[in-house]
């Protein structure tokens, strides 16, 4: 089917069964000749097995209004496709030491859980080191500012505890 017709007699009609379902964010779609993909975005909050229920319910009912020649393959497992989002969050911990924990400890951990592809950490704040050589001390220790850049250098390295 070319590509407007493919639009307005799949797309949009699965675009607007799906718009009903609880929780939805947000509806991305690619049209092309002959194919539509359609992405869904919920809330982090959502039960996702319900939502999968909702989502099946709607393109069941605009199935029959579909063009004929009309068939689909959905990865509707949301196990197979699932993002999870977790916010550390403290009144008593820095956002530095916060990012540390995730990178350092919660990371590494979940990485090592069966069916987890990529963890990723996000916001926090970094730790950063200011260094201010003390003129009067690098001459009388016979070291010079090349060698302090050298020897962070050397040493700015996270060592695995895996």
């Amino acid at each position: 089917m070319p590509i407007d017709q493919m639009r307005v007699t799949v797309t949009r009609p699965l675009e607007e069964a799906l718009n009903s379902v609880p929780g939805l964010q947000e509806v991305r779609s690619i049209t092309s000749r002959g194919s539509a993909e359609i992405n869904l975005f919920f809330s982090w909050d959502v039960d996702m097995f319900q939502t999968l229920q909702y989502v099946n319910a709607a393109l069941a009912r605009v199935q029959s209004s579909l063009p004929r020649c009309a068939s689909g393959s959905a990865p509707l497992d949301v196990r197979q496709f699932s993002d999870h989002g977790y916010s550390l969050v403290s009144s008593n911990v820095t956002p530095t030491q916060l990012w540390e924990l995730a990178t350092y400890e919660i990371k590494p951990r979940l990485n090592r859980l069966d069916g987890v592809s990529t963890v990723l950490v996000q916001g926090g704040q970094e730790p950063e080191f200011h260094i201010t050589p003390d003129p009067a001390k690098l001459l009388a220790a016979g070291v010079t500012v090349p060698d302090i850049l050298e020897a962070v250098r050397r040493t700015n390295l996270v060592d695995s505890p895996a």
